[in-house]
C-alpha cells in the first residue's frame, strides 16, 4: 500500500503532523527488506497506527513480506478480522483463509483446540452478505445485527443458521462479548430462520 507523502514533524513550522498510518507501514517494509522480525508487540503497536480499515493490509504485507513468524500472526489474525468493519473488503478470502489456516485455531490471540464436535452458529445479515464470515453462538447477538446495529435498518436483516464442522473454525473472538467465530462457510448449508421479534 502507497500512502501520500506527508511533512515530517522534523520539519520546520508550526508542528506540521506525523502520517502514523504511513510510518507503520514503511516499518513493516523496511523489516521485511532487511528480513528483520518484527516482535508480536512491535506489530500490536503499529496495528494501533493503522486503525480497522488498514490493519488486515498491514498484516498482511507483514506476513507476506516475512516480516512476522507464525506466532505474531496467531496473535493478530483473529483480532484484525474481528476489529475490521469490513474484513473481506480489506482482503479477499483466499488471503485470510491462508493466513488463518497458518496460524492455526486460536481463541482471543492465544492457540487453542478446536471444538471436537460441529458448532451451531448464528449469523444477522443483509441476505447477499449471509456467507460471510463473522457468527456468533449468541442468537441474540445476530439478531442485533440482523435487526439494527449499526447503520442496519428493518427489514433489511435477516438471521441465519449453520452447523459448522470443527474444520471450518478458524478463530473464536470472546473479547467483545459477541462470542465470535471467525468461519469459512465456503460449502456449508447456511438456512434462514424466523426472528424472535420478527
Amino acid at each position: 500500500m502507497t500512502k501520500a507523502a506527508t511533512p515530517s514533524a522534523n520539519q520546520p513550522g508550526r508542528g506540521a503532523p506525523r502520517d502514523l498510518e504511513a510510518e507503520a507501514f514503511a516499518a513493516v517494509a523496511e523489516a521485511a527488506e532487511r528480513g528483520h522480525l518484527l516482535s508480536t508487540e512491535q506489530v500490536a503497536a503499529l496495528l494501533l497506527r493503522t486503525g480497522r480499515v488498514h490493519g488486515p493490509a498491514l498484516l498482511f504485507d507483514a506476513w507476506f513480506g516475512k516480516a512476522i513468524d507464525v506466532r505474531t500472526l496467531a496473535a493478530h489474525v483473529g483480532r484484525v478480522w474481528s476489529l475490521a468493519e469490513y474484513p473481506d473488503a480489506a482482503l479477499d478470502r483466499s488471503a485470510w483463509r491462508e493466513m488463518f489456516t497458518l496460524a492455526g485455531f486460536t481463541v482471543d490471540g492465544q492457540p487453542a483446540e478446536r471444538p471436537a464436535d460441529p458448532v451451531e452458529l448464528c449469523r444477522g445479515s443483509v441476505p447477499k452478505r449471509r456467507t460471510d464470515w463473522s457468527w456468533t453462538t449468541c442468537r441474540a447477538v445476530a439478531e442485533g445485527y440482523a435487526t439494527g446495529t449499526g447503520a442496519r435498518r428493518p427489514p433489511t436483516g435477516r438471521l441465519y443458521r449453520t452447523t459448522a464442522p470443527p474444520c471450518a473454525l478458524l478463530a473464536c473472538n470472546a473479547g467483545r462479548g459477541e462470542d465470535e467465530y471467525v468461519l469459512d462457510t465456503n460449502g456449508l448449508a447456511i438456512v434462514e430462520v424466523p426472528l424472535t421479534h420478527g
